[in-house]
């Protein structure tokens, strides 16, 4: 599960873009971001928006398991397609994918 602490994730972000020696307007360039939104993640104060946290991972040579997510091996190449595939999509396809997420989730839970 991610860990879901918004000064923990801003704090990797924040470490991830110093290591790639960025600042945050170079880093905002890339994203095409805000240097207002980045900085409200990195200092914790909101969590990215989906769409922003998967380029922010791209960008940075992140992973998802940077973030607390356990992800076992046998399991770790099909997340990465279809993080790949969200991070690739249009923002229809995007919208699509959301939906058909949200009701898997809903099926398994019930």
């Amino acid at each position: 599960m991610l860990y879901d602490d918004k000064k923990f994730i801003g704090n990797i972000i924040k470490q991830a873009r110093k290591k790639a020696g960025l600042n945050q307007a170079e880093l905002c360039q890339k994203l095409g971001m805000t240097d207002k939104n980045l900085g409200n993640i990195e200092n914790g104060r909101q969590f990215p928006q989906v769409n922003n946290f998967l380029r922010i991972i791209e960008v940075l040579n992140l992973k998802i398991e940077d973030f607390g997510v356990k992800v076992p091996k046998e399991e770790s190449a099909q997340k990465n397609e279809l993080f790949k595939s969200v991070l690739e999509a249009s923002e229809k396809e995007a919208k699509i994918y959301l939906k058909m997420i949200k009701m898997a989730n809903e099926i398994i839970e019930n």
